[in-house]
């Protein structure tokens, strides 16, 4: 397995706090992403369709690198959309990503972004104090199956389908016997517009069957 040396993020900024305190409103930020940064899919459909400048990866762990083996489920989806955002420099991706290694999630409480990323998180790890102060538009948590999910409702938070569908967002890893899960929960600040008024005749059983399955 590919393993690259973990990306250096800008010297200027010597923490995750101090670069979200310049850039926080145009930044996606993944909270423990974990020592290798893979399936970031929805993260790079979300960053593109919310038109975002940075990528920030934040963990405990002593380094941060890409997975180039994995760092994708669908590399031809993903690198003809990268094409596309950066117009035809898809290398910009990598110059406009950040990791910051040995930091705590609690560490960020009260820094602004954009949007937060929760994937794979380890259980009983309860970061929804942290995320809700961070007052990102949306919270995306994905591989639930064993793992801890935040829960925002009533925090200025609701579930979102229909942006799911603007998104483009794509099932994460659902188990075969559940072909209609998704494996994944998208939230979105109450302030957030929600462009998709109409979330069709069937929102009522989408919402019942999502209420049980990620």
């Amino acid at each position: 397995m590919l393993y690259i040396e973990p990306v250096k993020t800008n010297e200027s900024f010597k923490s995750a706090k101090t670069f979200l305190k310049t850039n926080g409103h145009k930044t996606i930020v993944s909270l423990g992403c974990g020592r290798r940064i893979n399936r970031i899919d929805n993260h790079l459909r979300l960053m593109a369709g919310m038109n975002l400048s940075y990528y920030v990866g934040i963990d405990y762990a002593d380094q941060i690198g890409p997975d180039m083996n994995e760092i994708f489920m669908d590399p031809d989806g993903m690198n003809a959309l990268l094409m596309h955002y950066y117009q035809g420099s898809s290398d910009r991706f990598w110059k406009a990503t950040h990791f910051f290694p040995g930091t705590y999630v609690k560490k960020l409480f009260g820094v602004k972004c954009a949007a937060v990323v929760c994937q794979r998180v380890y259980p009983d790890c309860r970061w929804e104090e942290v995320i809700k102060s961070m007052t990102p538009k949306l919270v995306l948590q994905e591989d639930l199956h064993g793992c801890e999910r935040q829960r925002l409702r009533g925090q200025r938070y609701v579930r979102t389908w229909s942006k799911i569908r603007q998104y483009d967002l794509k099932p994460f890893r659902p188990w075969p016997v559940f072909p209609w899960e998704n494996n994944l929960v998208l939230w979105q600040h109450r302030d957030f517009e929600n462009k998709e008024k109409n979330l069709g005749k069937f929102k009522w059983l989408e919402r019942f069957l999502s209420s049980f399955i990620g």
